[in-house]
């Protein structure tokens, strides 16, 4: 009940909500997770309901593994980036409430989704911009509170609110070449390792 009432809040009192997490005890890990899967799960019925005509995909090629991972693995960099960036330039927000406050900014993305989607079903494709900039709206919308959450609980001005952004959006880049850098070569490592095991079987 009390994440449900916290998910209001940050819809109807976004202000509130950002000063509010501050506190001791506030806010919890498992909400932030809770959120990200609630927002994938409006986001993958949300594909599955959309009407034919408005479907630019064929039913292949949609992965809903994919479709988690371009949600979580973004959501989770910027949690990373932001705080080490935020730490670095004196902010005064703790990881938990970047983890969480992120989290909980996707609040309007999980409750409208559907519904927004759901006109795709009675709309002809002649409308589909009233579809689209509802849909564009939400996105604006996330990332109002996303911008929002890194005043608030770092303490910033607008100017270094936007300079803060911009430079976690470098280092979710940096986190993401790093990881690909790493994946890369840990996959070669293997496949040497394979290779070379497989060797010495058959020169045994």
């Amino acid at each position: 009940m009390y994440t449900l009432q916290m998910i209001h809040q940050v819809v109807a009192h976004p202000y509130q909500f950002y000063h509010d997490i501050q506190g001791k005890r506030r806010i919890f890990w498992y909400q932030g997770i809770l959120l990200v899967l609630l927002t994938f799960a409006a986001k993958t019925i949300s594909i599955l309901i959309t009407g034919y005509a408005f479907e630019t995909r064929e039913p292949h090629e949609i992965s809903i593994f994919h479709e988690f991972i371009w949600l979580a693995v973004p959501w989770l960099t910027w949690c990373v980036s932001n705080w080490g960036v935020s730490t670095i330039l004196d902010g005064e927000g703790k990881f938990k409430e970047i983890f969480v406050g992120s989290a909980f900014a996707f609040a309007p993305y999980m409750l409208l989704a559907i519904p927004v989607t759901l006109l795709t079903q009675v709309l002809a494709l002649d409308e589909a911009s009233t579809y689209n900039l509802l849909h564009q709206f939400l996105i604006l919308w996330v990332a109002w509170l996303y911008l929002l959450k890194v005043k608030i609980l770092h303490d910033f001005e607008l100017r270094k609110v936007v300079v803060i952004t911009l430079i976690s959006i470098a280092g979710i880049g940096i986190i993401w070449f790093v990881g690909i850098l790493l994946f890369g070569i840990s996959n070669q490592f293997v496949s040497f390792i394979i290779d070379l095991l497989k060797e010495l079987r058959l020169r045994a």
